[in-house]
C-alpha cells in the first residue's frame, strides 16, 4: 500500500470517527437537556400549581350564587356560574411561559370550570368529562403525562394536580399543564445552533488534520528513507511526539533484519557444513598420513601448519553449525543461577588470564524453560567476549534478577565499549571487531536468545564499558 493512500485512509477514519461522535454528543446532550428542562419545568409547575390553590378560594366551586333554580339546574349553566366567580382570579394571574395552561376543576360538576391564561369555553361546554377524569382522582399532589391532552387540542402534556379542600373535604383541583412539543421545538431550536456550531468546529478540525497528515506523510516518507539507508536509529522527527513511535518502529525493523539474517546463515549452515566437513576430515587424515612418512621429513613442518589451519576451519564451521535453525534444542526447567555457578571455575580461570575478575551479583530466581548446553554456550562467548575487553585489573560482572514475569540476565565490562555507529551491525554473522576473531560468536548468541524467546539488548558508553541485557519470560 502506498503512504499517500494509507495516509488518505487514516485521514478519512479519523474525520468519520470524529464525526460520529460529534453526533452522538449532540443527541445525548440534546436529550438531557430535554430531561433537565421537564425536570425544571415540573417543579416551575409544581409551586405554580400550589399559588393557585392558596389564590382560588374553595367555597366558590360550590356556592352558585343567587340565580334562578331553573337556571343554575342546567350544567352548562352551572359551569359558567362558577366560571364567572373564577375565571377573573386566573385572568389577573401572569406565566412567562406560553407551553404552559392551568385551571380549576370541580369535583361535584366533574368539569373544568376555569382555564388560564386564554378562556376557551368549548374546553369547558363541549369537552366529556371522561377525557380528564382520570387526572383528578388523587388527594394529593398528583404528577403525570398523558399522550393526548384536551387542553392542548391532542399533543401530548405533562401535567400537575393539587386537591382544593373544605374541611377535609375535596371540592375540586387546581391543574398546571405544559405541553410537550413545544418543549422539544425549544430543545430542537437550541439543538441546531449547536449543530451549526459543530459543523463549523468540524470544519476547523478537518482543516487541523489534513494539515496533520500532510506533515505526518512526510515525515514518514523521510523516516522510511533513513531506514533504508541505515540512519533510522538517529532519525529526528519534526513532530515531537511521534520520535518514541519511530524508534519502537526501527528497533522492531532492525530486530527482524538480524533475525532474518541468522534464519539465512543458519539455513546455509545447515545445508553445507556437513557437506564441508566431510571432505575436509579426508585431508586432513591424509596430511597426517604423509606427515609421518620417512621420505617426507623435511615437509613436517608443512604438514603440521597446514592440519592446524584445517583444525581452526573445522572449529569455524563447528560454530557455524550452531546458527542452523534445526539444531536440536533439549528445554528443561531449571534455575538460571545454577548454570551460573556450574561455570564459574571454567568463567574464573579465563578471566585470571587476563587478570580479571568476576563479580557474580545472583538473586532468587523462578525456573524457566532453558537449553542448558545453548545457554552456556551463550554465556561462555558473553563473558569472553568481556574479558577481553575489560583491561588488566578490571571486573566483569554478571547479574540476575527477577521483574514483572520476567527473568534478566545482565553482563558488564568496563571496557573501552563499543563505538554507536558498530552497535547495529553486532550479531551479524562474520562481523567482528578482533584481530583474530571469527565474527559468528555473537551471531550464536543473538540465535540462542532467539529460539529461548527472549530479547538482548546492548548498552555501551565510550571508555565505560558494554552491559548486555538478555531477558527471558517465565
Amino acid at each position: 500500500m502506498e503512504l499517500s493512500n494509507l495516509t488518505t485512509r487514516l485521514n478519512i477514519k479519523a474525520i468519520g470517527i470524529i464525526s460520529v461522535f460529534m453526533l452522538f454528543f449532540i443527541i445525548y446532550n440534546h436529550w438531557i437537556s430535554f430531561q433537565e428542562k421537564k425536570g425544571i419545568y415540573n417543579r416551575h409547575m409544581e409551586c405554580f400549581a400550589h399559588h393557585l390553590e392558596s389564590v382560588v378560594p374553595a367555597k366558590l366551586l360550590v356556592d352558585y350564587g343567587d340565580k334562578p333554580t331553573a337556571e343554575i339546574q342546567s350544567p352548562e349553566n352551572q359551569i359558567l356560574a362558577v366560571n364567572n366567580k373564577v375565571q377573573p382570579i386566573l385572568d389577573n394571574t401572569f406565566v412567562p411561559l406560553d407551553i404552559i395552561k392551568f385551571g380549576v376543576y370541580s369535583s361535584q360538576l366533574q368539569r373544568i370550570v376555569a382555564i388560564g391564561p386564554d378562556l376557551d369555553k368549548t374546553l369547558l361546554l363541549n369537552t366529556e368529562s371522561k377525557l380528564f377524569n382520570d387526572m383528578f382522582h388523587t388527594d394529593t399532589v398528583k404528577f403525570g403525562q398523558q399522550k393526548q391532552s384536551v387542553l392542548w387540542y391532542g399533543a401530548p402534556a405533562s401535567y400537575v394536580v393539587k386537591p382544593i379542600k373544605i374541611d377535609s373535604q375535596i371540592v375540586g383541583y387546581v391543574f398546571v399543564c405544559m405541553n410537550i412539543d413545544k418543549v422539544m421545538e425549544e430543545e430542537w431550536q437550541t439543538s441546531q445552533r449547536s449543530i451549526f456550531g459543530s459543523l463549523v468546529a468540524l470544519l476547523i478540525v478537518i482543516i487541523l488534520f489534513q494539515e496533520i497528515f500532510v506533515r505526518l506523510r512526510k515525515e514518514l516518507i523521510l523516516f522510511a528513507e533513513a531506514t533504508v539507508n541505515g540512519r533510522g536509529r538517529n532519525f529526528e522527527s519534526k513532530i515531537t511526539e511521534l520520535n518514541p513511535i519511530l524508534r519502537y518502529i526501527n528497533e522492531q525493523t532492525e530486530q527482524m533484519a538480524r533475525l532474518d539474517r541468522l534464519n539465512i546463515i543458519g539455513e546455509m549452515a545447515a545445508s553445507i557444513g556437513h557437506e564441508v566437513r566431510n571432505p575436509m576430515t579426508t585431508v586432513r587424515g591424509f596430511l597426517q598420513y604423509l606427515g609421518n612418512k620417512p621420505a617426507l621429513e623435511n615437509y613436517k613442518p608443512q604438514f603440521a601448519l597446514m592440519i592446524t589451519e584445517l583444525d581452526r576451519a573445522n572449529s569455524i564451521i563447528t560454530e557455524f553449525l550452531s546458527l542452523a535453525k534445526n539444531k536440536a534444542m533439549n528445554f528443561q526447567y531449571c534455575d538460571l543461577n545454577d548454570i551460573i555457578q556450574e561455570m564459574t571455575p571454567l568463567l574464573e580461570a579465563d578471566a585470571l588470564r587476563y587478570n580479571c575478575q568476576i563479580n557474580r551479583q545472583l538473586q532468587d530466581l523462578p525456573a524457566i524453560r532453558l537449553d542448558k548446553s545453548s545457554i552456556r554456550q551463550l554465556i561462555l562467548n558473553i563473558v569472553r567476549n568481556g574479558i577481553e575487553a575489560t583491561p588488566q585489573g578490571g571486573t566483569l560482572t554478571i547479574t540476575t534478577y527477577c521483574h514483572n514475569s520476567q527473568v534478566f540476565l545482565t553482563f558488564a565490562d568496563e571496557g573501552t565499549g563499543i563505538p554507536l555507529e558498530l552497535i547495529d551491525k553486532l550479531g551479524t554473522p562474520f562481523f567482528t571487531t578482533k584481530e583474530n576473531g571469527v565474527g559468528l560468536g555473537l551471531a550464536i548468541c543473538y540465535r540462542v536468545v532467539q529460539r529461548h524467546n527472549g530479547t538482548m539488548s546492548v548498552e555501551s558508553q565510550p571508555e565505560r564499558g558494554t552491559k548486555f541485557t538478555i531477558t527471558f519470560t517465565i
